[in-house]
């Protein structure tokens, strides 16, 4: 439930919350396909369900998917070939860095010009964290910060982005063995549709500024809990 209102809340956030929990409790394979097979719900929600058009950045959403297909074979390897203990970290590893990219590109976006490869590397690298651990938000979120959207095209943009790499994700990890259906998944459907009530409220009470914060604070936040949880 947490974690679908940090998604509606700010378009990305529900791996960053759930992944570090979800893989100490179920192993990173199940948790990564109970989080795949349950945030789609919220994507879905918040492009359908507002009474609103959503008015997402299409060449960005597009670009970004295209770079991240390679990266999703890759991380769904990285998945079904790496033990317990290494994906841990790498979660952990995966959120700090995050967290690092965001302080710094915040600082330097008023500075930094569109170039063409940023856009290949923050595809790539998420799609590769998208299938190996589920954290595919931070490059992407750093990258579409860089491009000064304001907070309901980035939240659009961000929204679309998750279902459209969706299907490829979903296969790859049928490819490599690594997708699990788990009996209480219809009940976190429930769940997510409850924090996706809650994420809505707050989201519409947001200035772009408040939004940049809550951002930077749940990256903050999920760097914390991943690596408590990689080190326990």
């Amino acid at each position: 439930m947490l974690s679908g209102a940090l998604h509606a809340a700010t378009g990305f956030g529900f791996a960053l919350l759930s992944a570090p929990i979800l893989a100490a409790l179920l192993g990173p394979p199940d948790a990564i396909s109970v989080i795949v097979l349950t945030g789609v719900v919220v994507d879905v929600l918040i492009l359908g369900a507002e009474r609103r058009r959503p008015s997402p950045s299409w060449p960005e959403a597009v670009g970004l998917t295209a770079w991240a297909v390679p990266g999703l074979v890759a991380g769904a390897w990285l998945l079904s070939s790496l033990p317990r203990t290494g994906l841990q970290l790498l979660v952990a590893g995966a959120v700090l860095g995050g967290v690092a990219m965001r302080v710094v590109g915040g600082r330097r976006a008023a500075a930094s010009p569109h170039r063409g490869w940023t856009r290949a590397a923050a595809g790539l690298s998420s799609g590769l964290l998208s299938t190996s651990t589920t954290l595919g938000g931070p490059p992407v979120v750093l990258y579409l910060m860089s491009r000064r959207l304001n907070p309901q095209t980035m939240r659009d943009t961000l929204v679309v982005l998750s279902l459209l790499r969706t299907p490829p994700s979903v296969l790859a990890l049928v490819v490599a063995g690594a997708l699990r259906w788990r009996p209480e998944i219809p009940l976190l459907w429930l769940a997510v549709l409850a924090g996706y009530a809650c994420g809505k409220w707050v989201f519409v009470r947001l200035d772009a500024g408040r939004y940049e914060r809550g951002v930077l604070g749940l990256l903050v936040v999920a760097a914390l809990t991943a690596t408590v949880v990689a080190l326990v």
